[in-house]
């Protein structure tokens, strides 16, 4: 690969050219300060003041502009705002109030974005990537951030490289996979360079920081896009599409009633009037700034939780997904190790076994959580002399030293020794795994490793028996997940039998359907559902299952906390990382438990139900005014089109009609319903639930409007005389429309509880109280009646029509909408 090649190139005191938009200064000197001393306190500060760190932009907080214009200059608010200024052109007082409801809509969310934009900014100042620098002889621990120019970084396993250098001591292995895509592991000596964005496998080194913030080679390449891999979100997704098509429409239809008014003569104010009610009926206006209300008030209850959402969506996928990945060490257990037992073997006489061990971690440097075991264990201070290191690596899941003319071996005995030596140790090694005990396996040889290959003839000296602590919280959370049908699976590198007989402890079902992983390659080539425990899995192999998976239909969610899940959790729809893992794993995760607690995932679920449950129910009422708008406008303009000139056929309502509708059984109850908790399990695709339950409720809409519109008709062929006046038809429309909404709220509010109920009847009230008021007090703009609602124009036999057709269309609704509520719940 040629933009990874190793340039074999050392910086001295050099001058280089640093553009003007990134520091202050045009020429820059440059240090080449020793590993073990670094930079100074007075360089650090001159770098500083230069602007010469690496400061970059805080990954997923939105700055406050961006904020302002995405909830003020929408498309459909623009929108808005040119129908809002041609009423106020036409002084049509009365029919602005969809400006004030857009107000309080608009600082809503605003409100919300705001709200979350600080909890996020909170939470990733609690799960800020930091990393050890030398400074004035001394290792101490700073903010990526606050690295300088020239600053020498301490790496080790697990470390995400924060910024671009050059090794200058030791040796390490770098996964450079969220770069190029490939999983292999790069080897960096003396002189190598590192790139961001990459992290370290095995080894301890240290390196010089010769780029800095957004000219590093991540950021150059604006790769830090595909590090964070947006979920998958079926809910963006119809956002996206639903908002494209209803553009289209809103512009198709706003320019057929300009033309249609002109085509019919009628007056620049009727014309005005009637795009401005086709067009605010028409537009879903709270429709976009509710959903992200509605996650974004999860990004705070679960940020209160300790709980990083990088990406509100993500919050969403938890809840759909029907397989959960679990990695053993850190997710089910804690992380949290400690050496049982030591069982010498009889190739063990005459070695210190203590100090044998003791050596190995000494030179290998290690610091991962078996390490750390060891060494609590393994506390002599005598050490042997060795000439060459094999540090940890997951992948060979071994480590060790020559020491004194011998190879030592510490690992998995499957990966260690040979098919003769493994039998010798067989029988006493499944007997401490079927208690779910790890066993690793020291071995001897006489003969060096080459490179990453042990010697064929290693001999075992001892095992070395090891209990993970599993977490409390981890049966209840668990049998949740199983309860709700997710199938849980774990993925680890233990043995198979070891994490067969833990998933056993904390009730997985089918613990004991387990796979070894030590023989197969590529996962894609076996079938993976039957199996429940995969053990032996190398991380390649991880993505790879995760994969599979994927490919067999599974929404994947992928809980982890290692280097080796790093690429797992990038692969998966759903990725969560444990906040003590390896900045890596939170560096690419959506979700990160900031202090380890397993238990909140519950919690994440029932916010991704509540999300959306609740939106597919306010979305539904936001479809049915849309639907409504769009046929009762389009049947209108083809009327007027079609019809004969000068008619003045146009879309008879205006804004103020719908008011009833647009705030009483729509925008409120939208809102209030949208905060309602609801653990309901989420069933069938989004779009299609939206438009079941809205589309029988829109056409409703359009039957009992139109039969209303026309009621001369009517009375002429019942021989009733009924007159068909403006006052009329308005009155008896809008009383079937404002009706009708409520059946629409009382079927889409079930089932009740008191907060529903409480809701539908306070807004139920509230509507009457408006209706009477508006007749009583006569509130007057430019009109006698605010909302254009004349009773006293109505007769007894208005009355009687109302009835019957409002019983007729709400029985044939109610019944229509139980077959799909039916049908729904079977899907």
């Amino acid at each position: 690969m040629d933009h990874l090649e190793t340039k074999k190139k050392r910086p001295g005191t050099a001058t280089t050219i640093i553009k003007k938009s990134e520091i202050k200064v045009d020429e820059v000197i440059r240090y080449s300060p020793k590993y073990n001393e670094g930079l100074s306190t007075q360089q650090v500060n001159a770098r500083k003041a230069a602007r010469m760190t690496n400061e970059k932009p805080n990954k997923g907080v939105k700055s406050i502009f961006s904020i302002l214009m995405r909830n003020l200059f929408s498309f459909f608010n623009i929108l808005l705002y040119v129908i809002g200024a041609a009423l106020i052109y036409i002084k049509e007082w009365q029919s602005l109030l969809f400006l004030v409801i857009l107000f309080f809509n608009i600082m809503i969310g605003l409100i919300q974005d705001l709200r979350a934009r600080h909890t996020l900014k909170k939470l990733l100042i609690l799960n800020e990537q930091r990393v050890i620098v030398v400074r004035d002889g001394i290792e101490i621990e700073v903010a990526t951030d606050d690295v300088v120019l020239d600053d020498i970084i301490k790496l080790k396993l697990g470390d995400q490289i924060a910024a671009d250098g050059l090794v200058v001591h030791g040796a390490v292995g770098v996964n450079e996979s969220l770069l190029t895509g490939e999983p292999n592991i790069v080897h960096k000596g003396k002189d190598d360079r590192v790139l961001s964005g990459s992290f370290v496998t095995t080894g301890t080194c240290y390196y010089l920081v010769d780029t800095i913030g957004k000219l590093g080679y991540a950021q150059k390449l604006q790769l830090r896009a595909k590090v964070f891999k947006r979920p998958t979100s079926e809910l963006l997704n119809s956002i996206n599409s639903l908002f494209k098509v209803i553009g289209f429409i809103v512009i198709g239809m706003a320019l057929l009633m300009i033309f249609n008014g002109f085509y019919q003569g009628s007056t620049f104010e009727d014309s005005v009037r009637s795009i401005a009610g086709s067009l605010v009926a028409m537009i879903p206006s709270g429709m976009y700034l509710l959903t992200s209300m509605t996650l974004a008030v999860g990004v705070i209850r679960l940020g209160s939780k300790n709980t990083l959402v990088n990406e509100m969506y993500s919050i969403e996928m938890l809840a759909r997904v029907n397989v959960l990945c679990l990695d053993k060490t850190g997710t089910i257990t804690d992380g949290t190790m400690k050496v049982n037992e030591v069982v010498p073997l009889k190739g063990a006489k005459g070695i210190d076994l203590d100090v044998v061990v003791a050596t190995i971690l000494r030179a290998t440097k290690d610091e991962n959580p078996t390490a750390l075991a060891l060494k609590k264990h393994f506390t002599t201070r005598k050490y042997m002399q060795f000439t060459k290191v094999l540090p940890f690596n997951s992948e060979s899941k071994c480590s060790g030293a020559i020491m004194e003319g011998k190879t030592y071996i510490m690992g998995a005995s499957s990966m260690v020794l040979g098919p003769k030596a493994q039998k010798q140790v067989e029988k006493v090694e499944r007997i401490y795994l079927e208690r779910g005990l790890r066993v690793l396996v020291l071995a001897i040889s006489t003969k060096p490793f080459i490179a990453n290959k042990l010697p064929i003839d290693l001999e075992p000296l001892a095992l070395i028996i090891i209990q993970d602590n599993i977490r409390a919280e981890a049966y209840e959370v668990i049998k949740l997940f199983q309860d709700n049908g997710v199938e849980v699976k774990i993925i680890s590198g233990d043995d198979p039998v070891s994490v067969s007989e833990i998933a056993r402890q904390v009730g997985i079902n089918n613990a004991e359907s387990l796979l070894d992983f030590s023989s197969i390659d590529d996962p894609s080539h076996h079938s993976l559902e039957d199996f429940t425990i995969y053990g032996r899995v190398r991380p390649e192999q991880k993505e790879g299952i995760v994969t599979k998976l994927q490919s067999d239909g599974k929404v994947v969610a992928m809980i982890g906390d290692g280097v080796n899940d790093v690429l797992a959790l990038k692969a998966a729809q759903c990725s969560i990382a444990m906040g003590a893992g390896s900045p890596a794993a939170r560096g690419v995760s959506h979700l990160v438990l900031l202090d380890n607690n397993f238990d909140v995932l519950p919690s994440i679920v029932d916010e991704g139900r509540r999300a959306i449950n609740n939106l597919q129910k306010t979305w539904s009422l936001f479809l049915v005014k849309t639907i409504f708008a769009i046929i009762f406008s389009f049947m209108f303009v083809t009327a007027g089109l079609l019809g004969p000139k000068g008619s003045g056929i146009r879309y008879p309502f205006e804004p103020k009609h719908l008011y009833i509708w647009e705030l009483l059984s729509l925008g409120i109850p939208a809102f209030f319903l949208s905060m309602q908790p609801n653990k309901e399990r989420v069933k069938g695709t989004f779009m299609d639930n939206v438009i079941r339950r809205s589309v029988p409720a829109g056409i409703l809409m359009v039957v009992g409007a139109f039969m209303l519109y026309t009621t001369k008709n009517f009375g002429e062929m019942f021989g009733m005389g009924i007159g068909n006046t403006s006052e009329e038809m308005i009155t008896m429309s809008i009383l079937t429309i404002s009706f009708l909404s409520f059946v629409i709220l009382f079927r889409n509010s079930l089932p009740f509880n008191r907060y529903r109920l409480i809701l539908f009847l306070t807004l139920s009230i509230l509507a009457v109280g408006v209706i009477v008021l508006d007749n009583t007090l006569g509130i007057t703009f430019t009109g006698p009646y605010f909302l254009d609602l004349n009773l006293s124009v109505l007769q007894p036999i208005h009355y009687g029509i109302l009835i019957i057709i409002n019983l007729m269309l709400t029985i044939l609704y109610v019944l229509a909408d139980n077959k799909i509520v039916k049908k729904l719940g079977r899907e």
